[in-house]
């Protein structure tokens, strides 16, 4: 029973953040005066269908020269949960004359188009991180007490130290540091840190825990939302999250998604460390860490306020997730789309349809093959 209700809970999650993205390319489509034919929530045969009041203001005649009746948006429900699309007038064919077809638009109208729904979904994700914040609550990376005989305690970390870089690469939020942290495999890292205003850098190794995590050992800060109860004796550490800290900190989730992909995919063709959980995932692995924390959920007796909490926080990064991926310069998804309309602007004229739907063929081959051998390591891993 549990598991069915997790399951559930993820298709409807997702099927809200598909929603989300489309609902992107929908606006994007409007305010640009592109023609939407369908606007469309799953895939497969229709369960629902209505038509929308926005007719089409171009004027098509028959045969005999006869003006046609206006066409108007056709709004649909579709049996398979797995997807959504929203089908524009001249998206993937060329319409001549008709000034609601995409393909009659301007460079930037398209650019802001096909990037609509990656820009939703980034949109979501921040209030959604921002509302976490406000509400939950965050650990901070101010050291608030190092662990005697940790590797940080050895290298001189201190009480009060706020962790800024590793190797380089700025921090700016706890989760970036255990990932950071995690891709070093081991090695020592050169933290920085800023201790009253001096900047001071430490070289560290870190260790594994017992959750197979690199750390340095140290506790953190926090920042106690509007349903967090702090501790009840008096900690200096205490700090209540305000809106600039909230916006500050959803940004800086923001970012973290959107390069955490780009660096594992470096990291893995330069057959570098990977972080623990760091490989790629599907629909099929996402419901099963689902599931499990559905699972986790009941074990703990979360109440309403904490599995609220949970979801919020699964769609905020799912919806983050899908941002990215549909910006991947891989044929067949945005990112590519956007790279074939810059080359057009670049060129001043399209690249061949036919040349750019081959392109986009072959990457939905490959796409469809890797989703396959995503799914039997998901499937494979949750057995």
């Amino acid at each position: 029973m549990l598991t069915a209700v997790s399951i559930i809970a993820f298709i409807l999650i997702l099927s809200v953040v598909i929603f989300i993205h489309e609902l992107g390319h929908f606006l994007a489509a409007r305010r640009a005066g592109v023609f939407v034919e369908e606007f469309a929530l799953g895939m497969g045969p229709k369960l629902i269908q209505f038509k929308g009041k926005k007719k089409s203001t171009y004027t098509r005649v028959d045969e005999n020269g006869e003006p046609i009746e206006p066409e108007v948006t056709l709004y649909t429900l579709r049996m398979l949960p797995i997807g959504g699309y929203c089908k524009m007038r001249g998206q993937d064919e060329d319409v001549p004359d008709d000034h609601e077809a995409m393909n009659n638009k301007s460079v930037k109208a398209r650019l802001l188009i096909i990037a609509g729904g990656s820009l939703m979904n980034f949109l979501l994700a921040f209030l959604l991180f921002f509302g976490l914040a406000v509400f939950q609550g965050f650990p901070t990376l101010e050291v608030r007490e190092v662990q005697v005989g940790a590797p940080g305690y050895h290298a001189g970390l201190q009480s009060g130290d706020i962790i800024t870089h590793v190797n380089g690469v700025r921090t700016g939020t706890f989760t970036n540091l255990v990932f950071l942290l995690d891709m070093s495999g081991g090695q020592e890292q050169i933290v920085r840190i800023n201790r009253g205003g001096e900047r001071i850098e430490l070289p560290i190794t870190p260790i594994r825990n017992q959750h197979d995590n690199y750390v340095i050992g140290f506790i953190t800060g926090h920042r106690y939302g509007l349903l967090a109860e702090p501790p009840a004796e008096p900690i200096a550490h205490i700090q209540r999250v305000n809106i600039a800290t909230g916006i500050v900190a959803a940004g800086e989730n923001i970012l973290f998604h959107i390069r955490t992909p780009f660096t594992l995919i470096t990291r893995f063709i330069t057959r570098q460390n990977m972080p623990e959980g760091g490989g790629i995932m599907g629909p099929i692995g996402i419901g099963g860490e689902i599931v499990a924390a559905g699972q986790m959920a009941a074990e703990l007796n979360f109440g309403f306020v904490d599995i609220a909490l949970m979801v919020v926080s699964m769609m905020a990064l799912l919806n983050a997730a899908l941002g990215v991926m549909n910006l991947l310069p891989i044929p067949a998804l945005d990112g590519a789309r956007l790279i074939f309309l810059v080359i057009e602007g670049i060129r001043r004229r399209p690249v061949p349809p036919d040349k750019e739907a081959v392109v986009h063929l072959v990457g939905l081959v490959a796409i469809l093959v890797l989703a396959v051998f995503i799914a039997y390591r998901d499937i494979m891993r949750l057995i």
